[in-house]
């Protein structure tokens, strides 16, 4: 099985015939150098990203998370419940998460989420 991160020489032609924008996550990729070339986030945008250890997509987690600055916050699940097991595609559906991303839209109204 070929999953994006893989180390394989064959990694990028084999992810590219199928899903190009599996290619294009690949830790390197012209795209993401491209993208990032001006830097990696707008000081005029808070931005907040929400992981899970658990998550098996992207790997290693921790990729996710953008470089530490005043308009980020980079907040792990595991962090707020640590016997949370959700993985990539639980994220989407985690109160926990949900009530992250409520309290990021309306921080006047933020709420501690509970586990």
């Amino acid at each position: 099985m070929v999953l994006p991160g893989g180390r394989s020489a064959k990694t990028p032609r084999l992810l590219g015939a199928n899903c190009k924008a599996c290619s294009q996550q690949l830790i390197g990729s012209d795209f993401l150098r491209d993208l990032n070339a001006a830097g990696e986030t707008d000081p005029d945008i808070t931005y907040t990203v929400i992981t899970t250890r658990c998550d098996e997509v992207v790997t290693p987690y921790t990729s996710a998370c953008l470089d530490a600055a005043p308009n980020v916050t980079n907040a792990k699940l595991q962090d707020l419940c640590p016997a949370d097991l959700t993985d990539h595609v639980g994220i989407s559906y985690n109160a926990v998460a949900t009530r992250l991303v409520l309290n990021a839209l309306d921080p006047a109204h933020a709420q501690r989420p509970t586990c």
